[in-house]
């Protein structure tokens, strides 16, 4: 299964949902879509992985550099929905205690 990017639009606060698969396949197409979302356009950042059903450490890696760039910013960003075989890796990598959790 592909990887479905939602993008949503207007002020500070921005949530992106991913619907799928996010492996070294799909995540340029991630990574391209979290490059604009920056401080100080966007300060809070939503990733919304409630229905993505995996994700590879290249998906993982491009989470953490939008983290980086956005914290960079003062800004923050927050996964939510995390559940199943994304849950257990973000606890695998210990990334549920770098990226807050909603």
């Amino acid at each position: 299964m592909d990887l479905q990017i939602d993008v949503g639009t207007g002020g500070p606060r921005r949530t992106v949902k991913l619907r799928g698969e996010c492996d070294i396949g799909s995540a340029p197409a991630l990574r391209e879509a979290l490059r604009s979302l920056i401080p100080p356009a966007v300060t809070d950042l939503v990733v919304d992985v409630s229905e993505l059903d995996f994700i590879d450490s290249t998906g993982l890696g491009v989470i953490v550099g939008a983290l980086r760039r956005i914290r960079e910013g003062g800004g923050e960003l927050t996964l939510s929905g995390a559940r199943g075989a994304v849950q257990r890796v973000l606890e695998v990598t210990r990334l549920d205690q770098a990226i807050p959790l909603a």
